[in-house]
């Protein structure tokens, strides 16, 4: 690809001109501003090789040439995650690879919910508390969690090879164990002595085209597709949880904004759990529901 770097006369002398100029171009592809700015930053700090934190430092330097490369890349839609990558998250750096699926900032709600309710469980005794991560990615919720509560037990199960390669690096430091397998048939060991379960399955109906490029042409189908409704991973999370939780233990579970009814009336209909209610996030919505004692009818 050629670069798209300015014409002569509007050629930026430093870095902080650069990255304005590059907001321009993202906006002007579509891109919304503070998207812009934060890919802007992102492109730019690995284009000097320093973190978007420490950016700063080198806005009144050169401009690297690689940065217009890079956001002619952007401006065609592919995410700035994959062109460097790596994504942050929640001020971490996670690795990434092709047909591994990059961290969302909805998702960064769901584990401040869990952490509040880990540090909960600690105020009512319980010293150790257990998680579990289905459909853990690259390990966006197990590890975060077990870096903000290292006290935590965490473990998390992937499908997909590519993505636990990367996720055990990403663990890396931290206590959480990501295994490869089915998160249909999740840690049978580990039955009914779970306090968390979290999970971001697959959650968006055949043929639904209301997400971004950056998710439907460049995340991996796998992550995404969960047949009619969207509701086919999240059947079999709700048994898998219920499967895997104490009574009295709690399920977080990612899902689209338009499944807000339908998924929590899936999880009462089942008689498994005492309470189950949606909310809406920055981008998605997330269920909570709170394990019952009764083992519930067949779904």
């Amino acid at each position: 690809m050629t670069t798209a770097a300015p014409t002569a006369g509007a050629t930026p002398t430093t870095l902080a001109a650069a990255l304005d100029l590059a907001v321009e171009r993202l906006v002007a592809a579509g891109i919304g501003e503070a998207a812009a700015r934060d890919d802007a930053r992102l492109l730019a700090a690995h284009a000097v090789r320093v973190t978007p934190d420490d950016l700063d430092g080198q806005l009144r330097g050169p401009v690297p040439a690689d940065l217009w490369t890079y956001v002619e890349r952007r401006a065609a839609r592919e995410p700035a995650e994959r062109i460097v990558g790596h994504a942050w998250f929640m001020g971490h750096r996670f690795e990434l690879a092709p047909g591994v699926f990059v961290p969302k900032p909805e998702t960064a709600e769901i584990v401040d919910d869990a952490v509040n309710r880990l540090h909960g469980l600690f105020q009512a005794g319980i010293r150790s508390p257990l998680v579990v991560d289905l459909c853990a990615g690259p390990g966006t919720m197990a590890v975060s969690i077990a870096r903000r509560v290292p006290r935590a037990r965490v473990y998390g199960i992937e499908l997909a090879q590519a993505a636990v390669r990367v996720a055990v690096r990403n663990a890396h430091g931290t206590e959480a164990k990501i295994v490869q397998g089915d998160a249909r048939d999740a840690f049978p060991e580990l039955d009914g002595t779970v306090d968390l379960v979290v999970t971001n399955p697959p959650y968006i109906p055949i043929g639904l085209r209301t997400s971004s490029p950056e998710v439907l042409n460049y995340d991996p189908p796998l992550a995404l597709w969960a047949g009619e409704g969207g509701l086919q991973m999240i059947r079999a999370m709700e048994l898998t949880a219920s499967r895997l939780l104490r009574p009295g233990g709690v399920v977080l579970l990612e899902h689209g904004g338009y499944q807000l009814e339908s998924v929590p009336r899936l999880f009462a209909g089942t008689g498994r759990w005492n309470a189950a209610a949606s909310r809406p996030t920055c981008n998605d919505g997330c269920l909570t529901a709170v394990r019952g004692e009764g083992s519930g009818r067949a779904a």
